[in-house]
């Protein structure tokens, strides 16, 4: 009897999951057009820095484009990574970024399934659905990198075969500072190997980046790095965090009350993330430190919580596959929130936020309250879980069992 599940599973089983997949994605095609408002604000940002690294390195935090106001605002090694992108015509890299992000998209999914093995047809259908969601569809509508990111750092994390493990982690956070979280998590997990590999990979990209414009690194990571005022106005509903929720409560912009926040958040997080990974749940563990990052942030767009993808995994597999109208209910609930995303139904921009009502106040910061949720449904779950053996956790981190004194 062979364990693959496909090979159970009678045909009609499959079909029906074909119908499936193509209901999704009829549903994608006539929904996602209404959705779609963006187009390549962010790329073309991303574009004006591969530019400016090519042509004068040292302006790379002052160019601008003639029809946008927006500013480059991540590390010089950034920079770097997206001169091809500015290498190729306008609109193809904006085609290109969507194609690779849905790529991305599908190697979440697969990385998080694993060792479910999901088929073809069930696959399709879960990306497109995930595609749905407000975080994923802004991404691609932006021309976004989250989903690069998300994927490299989940691909890093959870598949333990390959070489150089933890190199990823460094790239990511080379590129965008957020992933420096997950390194954080290599440190209380011990896993001294890729931490090591993560640590040098970032600081190959911060060398690298002030080999290639020194001026401009020099004036990123002694000044600019402090300063989130360039990314945008804080107390917008897009800003899904700690800081934006407080600064649209009154309160001053990284104040003592969002340092308490943080601080509470990070310890009681982590502890959390090491827990669960102690119990092998190892993207339950992942997940709950990227809500970690995504609430201490001092600004995290809605477009960055596609790390709803992975999470909403992790909860849907907090159930038993026995019961698979629950496992679908669990699904369906968390993913469907994100779908109809509902702090876009409050009063938003020109600060119309600092009028909330205190009902709006729950509505408008809707994914910190989802976020907090789920990481309590995981807390709860690791009471009624037993801590892995020590030889399971030796064989996770690729050293032997010590068995004595």
């Amino acid at each position: 009897m062979t364990d693959d599940p496909s090979s159970q599973a009678p045909s009609t089983s499959n079909r029906e999951l074909w119908i499936l997949a193509g209901l999704a994605c009829a549903a994608l095609c006539v929904l996602l057009p209404f959705l779609w408002d963006h187009t390549g604000a962010d790329l073309k940002i991303y574009r004006l820095g591969g530019d400016t690294i090519l042509s004068a390195p040292s302006a790379l935090y002052s160019a601008r484009l003639p029809t946008m106001s927006l500013l480059f605002t991540y590390p010089p090694f950034a920079g770097l990574v997206f001169v091809p992108f500015a290498l190729l015509p306008w609109p193809f890299p904006y085609a290109l970024s969507i194609a690779c992000s849905v790529a991305a998209l599908w190697v979440i999914v697969r990385s998080a399934v694993q060792p479910a093995r999901l088929r073809t047809a069930a696959m399709v259908a879960a990306v497109a659905v995930c595609v749905l969601t407000d975080p994923v569809r802004e991404t691609l509508s932006y021309g976004q990198i989250n989903l690069f990111l998300c994927a490299l750092v989940v691909y890093d994390v959870l598949d333990r075969k390959h070489p150089g493990r933890g190199s990823w982690v460094g790239v990511a956070a080379g590129i965008k500072l957020t992933p420096l979280v997950f390194v954080a998590l290599l440190l209380v997990t011990r896993q001294w190997r890729a931490l090591r590999y993560a640590c040098a990979t970032f600081a190959g990209t911060l060398l690298l980046g002030f080999a290639i414009a020194p001026s401009a690194s020099w004036q990123y990571w002694t000044r600019l790095v402090f300063d989130s005022g360039r990314i945008g106005p804080v107390a917008f509903a897009g800003n899904q965090s700690w800081n934006g929720l407080f600064v649209r409560l009154g309160a001053p912009s990284s104040g003592a009350a969002w340092a308490v926040a943080v601080l509470v958040t990070v310890l009681g997080g982590l502890w959390l993330s090491r827990r669960l990974y102690d119990q092998g749940q190892e993207l339950a563990s992942l997940s709950v430190c990227a809500m970690v990052g995504l609430l201490c942030a001092p600004i995290s767009w809605n477009h960055h919580w596609v790390w709803i993808i992975p999470m909403g995994i992790a909860l849907t597999q907090l159930v038993s596959p026995e019961r698979p109208l629950r496992r679908a209910l669990v699904a369906a609930v968390w993913f469907g929130f994100f779908i109809v995303a509902p702090y876009r139904w409050v009063p938003r921009t020109n600060d119309r936020e600092f009028a909330w009502t205190v009902g709006q106040q729950f509505v408008g910061n809707a994914y910190v309250i989802a976020a907090l949720a789920a990481i309590v449904v995981l807390a709860v779950s690791t009471r009624r879980r037993p801590a892995a053996s020590v030889s399971t956790r030796a064989s996770r981190s690729g050293s032997p069992a010590r068995t004595g004194p």
